[in-house]
């Protein structure tokens, strides 16, 4: 059902929903209030390719073939960057229902038909998540599991773009040229999916971008994004850097430059988490609301306003444990908290960049108040490829969370804030990602001609080699080469 965009919400639910917490959003069904300004309830149902009715149930293992599929990589080629799908006949079938699903979803009072492909190049084959002690040691580790992350698009709507996961009900992203809404299930539970098995379906809620509430920017977050992060407390770790830098780039005769705007290209990424966002979103759920994010990231990389082809991979969770987290972040001292946050992602670095975990990215997500209030991220400019700028700091406060790490990680690899430093002011107002202060929502979210133009420019200065297998999978940086400015 559709719910118009007026409607008060909170007093139509019934009373067994009132006592279930599970959302993303936010920590409980009652204080949905302080943190969305509308929304909608909807009971959303899987449908064929023709948007003609199958089932109630929409999470994964309550549909046809919902068994995890086994990845492996193949063998890397000029090309070749997919992985091994299924041998048998049984297999083939399970995963050819994965790969492409549909949805109806009514939101606010528009039908929405779903048309999804599996995202397969999200996770890293074999990628991890860490769970560490407050030594920083590993108490255990889980596998990452893609098989329910899913990308696509809207029928008979030019433009849209939808990035969701059905793991557990549907969650994520649907973009229309107009706004941006969020899905999310209320509830979670065994019950719950006994119920959506059942034939009931699944209440989930809706809301716009434009309804998340959020805190007011104090003067000095805006002087703060406005001037950038130059972590110049990290110069013992570029010391360490330089001791290593000549015998990089002895391995650099020969390479050649290639046409990179028309190349796709990964950052592997290592996605650091503190306590914070554990605590609150809770271990069991954890997992599944992080790869639902990331996968909302990826999407916004893939806009075509950005003018290249760049997709975010996963080849590394770490979940740290309270002590750590609460070291790691200075409140109200950005600056201090970033050094901290980077100098902690190169030790975690390994030594050896052919190691399938080896990063060329860290993104730390947080729930602590590192900054002025107001404050979502920080970052330094044109850190992308080195060893201790390429990191960034980012207040998680849900899945519009992902717009803030879009814009710092636009930072990193180059760019700068629309109509500062640069004449796109005139794209601020229309939503660009790069607009000074990150919009909870956006109009028409998209890269300006500037930020296009910034990645292009940062883009030609890497080095890239003719041989070796980070180039042939299409990996950005390349062993611990140092980004070179114009």
């Amino acid at each position: 059902m559709g719910l118009s965009p007026g409607f008060t919400v909170l007093i139509l639910l019934p009373a067994f929903m009132l006592h279930t917490s599970g959302l993303y959003i936010a920590s409980s069904v009652d204080s949905l209030q302080h943190v969305l300004g509308e929304y909608g309830l909807v009971r959303p149902v899987s449908v064929d390719a023709e948007g003609r009715f199958l089932s109630h149930a929409v999470s994964a293992e309550h549909l046809a073939g919902g068994q995890p599929r086994r990845r492996l990589r193949r063998e890397v080629q000029e090309g070749n960057d997919e992985w091994e799908g299924p041998n048998s006949e049984e297999d083939q079938e399970s995963a050819a229902h994965r790969e492409k699903l549909y949805y109806n979803v009514t939101v606010f009072g528009r039908e929405f038909h779903l048309r999804l492909r599996h995202n397969a190049r999200l996770v890293a084959p074999g990628a991890k998540m860490e769970w560490h002690d407050d030594s920083d040691s590993i108490r255990h580790t889980e596998a990452l599991h893609d098989e329910c992350l899913y990308v696509g698009d809207v029928t008979d709507t030019p433009g849209a773009t939808v990035a969701i996961s059905n793991c557990d009900g549907l969650a994520g992203m649907i973009r229309t040229e107009q706004e941006e809404f969020y899905i999310e299930p209320l509830e979670r539970g065994v019950e719950v999916m006994q119920e959506e098995a059942g034939g009931h379906g699944r209440t989930h809620i809706v809301y716009r971008a434009s309804s998340v509430k959020k805190k007011p920017v104090s003067r000095g977050a805006a002087d703060l994004h406005s001037r950038g992060a130059d972590l110049g407390g990290l110069m013992d770790l570029e010391t360490l850097y330089r001791g290593v830098e000549q015998s990089i780039n002895n391995t650099r005769a020969g390479r050649s430059r290639r046409h990179t705007m028309d190349r796709a290209y990964n950052i592997e990424v290592l996605l650091g988490v503190d306590d914070s966002v554990v605590q609150f979103h809770g271990k069991e759920h954890v997992q599944k609301y992080l790869l639902t994010l990331m996968n909302i990231v990826n999407e916004i990389y893939h806009d075509q306003s950005l003018g290249a082809k760049i997709n975010v991979v996963l080849v590394r969770i770490i979940m740290l444990g309270y002590g750590k987290s609460m070291s790691l972040i200075e409140l109200g001292n950005p600056s201090q908290s970033l050094e901290n946050v980077c100098r902690w992602a190169f030790l975690q670095q390994k030594q050896d960049t052919g190691d399938a975990e080896y990063h060329d990215h860290a993104i730390f997500l947080t729930r602590q108040e590192f900054g002025p209030t107001g404050m979502q991220g920080y970052a330094p400019v044109t850190g992308m490829c080195h060893p201790v700028r390429s990191c960034t700091l980012n207040h998680e406060d849900g899945f519009s969370s992902a717009f803030v790490v879009a814009h710092e990680t636009g930072h990193v690899l180059g760019m700068e804030h629309d109509g500062q430093g640069n004449r796109c002011g005139d794209e601020v107002h229309m939503g660009s990602i790069m607009a000074p202060l990150v919009q909870a929502a956006f109009h028409r979210f998209h890269w300006s001609r500037c930020s296009m133009q910034e990645l292009g420019r940062y883009l030609h200065s890497y080095d890239v080699s003719e041989t070796t297998l980070l180039t042939i999978t299409g990996r950005l940086c390349l062993n611990f080469l140092v980004c070179t400015t114009p």
